[in-house]
């Protein structure tokens, strides 16, 4: 079986199902989260294009935000996203990740900075496929997740964590595609090998969840995976990449269970921040 990631220098194959259980644009924003999807000061789950890169700001590869996230050792706010993301990246000490195109009605640019993710913020191995990127000075992290298309600016609240389990129904919602639902997840923890244009990459305590048929798009690396429940989300897993199947569309995530435990990070949540 061979599966592919989103990502610079890797095979590039995204998710996109050509039906779905939930359509996107099912649901209705708040008035609070009805602000622009690439905001200045707020990224949220679904959020925007970013990329890393050392030498220069206009180069990269797209990915997606998947939740916003805080430090439990410094009270840092960040978002998740995938660990190949900015694994593949040579150099270091440290990735900046930036905004990589405009969406009507932003006020950010191609180039802006989001934020930074060091050396020892992202896995890609036995430990998943996750990174957590510090947000750069004057942004914030909200609670939500964008929906109803990669433009809309309609967003759903993140109110809790949930691990993933057998035949747990989950949704995505990627900047390149916008959201789908639909998916079951089968099987359990799992090592799952990624195809690229420098071998195999081999990841373990991937999950896996199958849906209809799709076809493959660019950019929902890092997407948010949740749980829908009356019109609330909750958070299950970062998605690392998908394999186009007939008559399925099975995708690998990784637990945002893991990825806090691994980084020492606690989710926001809509709940967290109304007592914060």
């Amino acid at each position: 079986m061979r599966t592919r990631l989103l990502a610079a220098g890797l095979a590039v194959v995204a998710i996109l199902p050509a039906t779905a259980a939930a359509s996107a644009g099912a649901h209705k924003a708040s008035v609070a989260s009805r602000q622009s999807r690439t905001s200045g000061v707020s990224i949220a789950g679904g959020n925007v294009y970013i990329w890393s890169s050392h030498g220069t700001k206009y180069r990269g590869t797209g990915c997606t935000v998947a939740f916003a996230v805080r430090s439990t050792h410094t009270g840092t706010k960040g978002a998740l996203t995938a660990g190949h993301c900015v694994a593949s990246v040579s150099g270091g000490p440290s990735y900046l990740v930036h905004q990589t195109e405009s969406m009507p009605g932003n006020d950010t640019a191609p180039g802006d900075l989001l934020g930074k993710v060091t050396r020892t913020k992202y896995t890609m191995g036995e430990n998943g496929d996750s990174a957590f990127a510090a947000l750069a000075r004057g942004r914030s992290a909200q609670p939500l997740v964008f929906t109803g298309g990669p433009h809309s600016s309609s967003a759903i609240p993140v109110v809790g964590l949930k691990d993933p389990s057998q035949d747990m129904q989950v949704c995505y919602s990627g900047a390149a595609t916008g959201e789908h639902c639909g998916f079951t997840v089968v099987g359990g923890s799992q090592q799952v090998n990624f195809h690229s244009g420098n071998g195999t990459v081999t990841i373990g305590n991937e999950w896996r969840a199958t849906g209809a048929d799709c076809t493959s798009r660019k950019g929902d690396s890092g997407s948010p995976v949740y749980e829908l429940d009356g019109g609330v989300a909750y958070a299950v897993g970062i998605l690392s990449g998908g394999q186009v199947k007939a008559h399925q569309c099975p995708f690998y995530f990784t637990p945002v269970s893991l990825a806090l435990r691994m980084f020492h990070l606690t989710l926001i949540t809509s709940r967290s921040s109304a007592t914060s």
